[in-house]
């Protein structure tokens, strides 16, 4: 498959973008077959990747604690995902090539439709239209030096002070201009490509905890070059939606006879503000991507919540430090009570009695209370010490 070949003229960017999509499309295709294809370097590695994980798994199932059910069916799984991002070339297309490499076009044009960017004309063609109006403009000129040689003298440039020359500024704008939207496309369509090429490498790592960070990383490659596909093509759009009319009126303006002297400075800046736009938005899509983790607040301070003070402005909240101190009183309050009960319960053996229908038959309880209660013959009724405590008692 060859792809179109560049000219110089009308056609420069757009056969030049059909070029680059071209070569991105051969490198992500012809190169995954070539390394997924039976007996190639890559499929030798992924093989002895699929053999090492297997017999670590028989390993751990006879020597170690056997995986639970939850991880064996997981385990499972990963085999089958790896088997076909690495060796199922009608499924990766349909799964993963397709949608990296056409997918961001038709969620860019649903997007400018709804925004009211879109056109019925295609956007490669309103791109190149935009250049070739860039030269039209550059051809006729700002119209400043109209005037230059009127019965032999020169009037010199008239409008030197309100704006920049002529060929340096729409020289600059439309190199500005040409470049942000080949570096940009280029960037990220032959790199897609690439890592669309390197899939059946990258599955392979995804059996082991230590490679399983390069999996990962050319994951995120993968949405970083879908999602920057997209974010390229609406700020373009955006570009063009601002360009197109100003250019119109422009070349109106000059075939009217008029001059626009501020035309190639106004044209410069539109370009290179664009063209700053386009890696920013790059560089804001990979933060995103990139990013490990989840974005987590620092605390705010008790004294900047308004509203806890609001919400009980007469009930005095205690401070964690005076929680605490209350706690420890407690305890301390349940210990000396338990301590001063077994006092009591070792040195005093009171016995109550209470009957409350006979009044007069306390004296009878009392004779009986003289003779020792069953069970209670042996009972002590003295705190058990030491000889070593008595004697420290003696010297304290």
């Amino acid at each position: 498959m060859a792809c179109p070949a560049i000219i110089t003229g009308d056609e420069f960017l757009a056969r030049t973008l059909s070029h680059i999509d071209c070569q991105a499309q051969l490198i992500g295709s012809y190169g995954y077959q070539a390394l997924g294809q039976p007996g190639s370097t890559a499929s030798i590695v992924v093989t002895s990747l699929l053999t090492l994980f297997i017999a670590f798994f028989g390993i751990r199932m006879m020597f170690g604690p056997g995986p639970r059910p939850r991880d064996a069916v997981f385990d499972v799984i990963k085999i089958g995902i790896v088997l076909t991002l690495a060796f199922s070339w009608p499924t990766f297309r349909t799964v993963v090539y397709d949608a990296t490499l056409k997918g961001p076009a038709e969620i860019a044009s649903v997007i400018q439709s709804s925004s009211g960017n879109g056109q019925a004309q295609g956007f490669a063609s309103r791109l190149l239209q935009a250049d070739n109006a860039m030269v039209s403009l550059t051809t006729v000129g700002s119209g400043r030096n109209a005037a230059a040689l009127i019965e032999g003298e020169g009037s010199g440039s008239s409008f030197q002070a309100a704006a920049i020359e002529d060929d340096t500024g729409f020289g600059s704008a439309r190199i500005l201009y040409l470049a942000s939207i080949i570096g940009t496309l280029g960037l990220l369509r032959i790199g897609a490509g690439l890592l669309l090429a390197l899939a059946p490498v990258a599955a392979g790592l995804w059996f082991f905890t230590q490679s399983r960070g390069i999996f990962a990383g050319w994951l995120k490659g993968l949405v970083f070059t879908f999602a920057g596909s997209i974010g390229t093509t609406i700020v373009l759009a955006v570009e063009l939606a601002v360009l197109e009319p100003w250019l119109a009126d422009a070349l109106t303006v000059r075939a009217a006879g008029y001059a626009t002297p501020a035309a190639p400075t106004e044209l410069f800046a539109m370009t290179l503000a664009f063209a700053i736009v386009q890696f920013a938005m790059l560089w804001l899509l990979a933060k995103v991507v990139f990013y490990r983790g989840w974005l987590t607040l620092p605390d705010i301070p008790e004294d900047w919540r308004p509203w806890s003070k609001a919400r009980s402005p007469n009930v005095h909240q205690p401070r964690q430090s005076e929680v605490h101190i209350l706690r420890a009183e407690q305890i301390s309050g349940s210990v000396e009570n338990t301590v001063r009960r077994e006092r009591l319960l070792a040195n005093e053996r009171i016995v109550r009695t209470s009957d409350p229908i006979d009044p007069g038959s306390r004296d009878f309880e009392g004779s009986r209370g003289s003779a020792p209660r069953l069970g209670s013959s042996y009972r002590r009724s003295s705190l058990r010490t030491s000889r070593a405590s008595r004697m420290r008692d003696r010297l304290s």
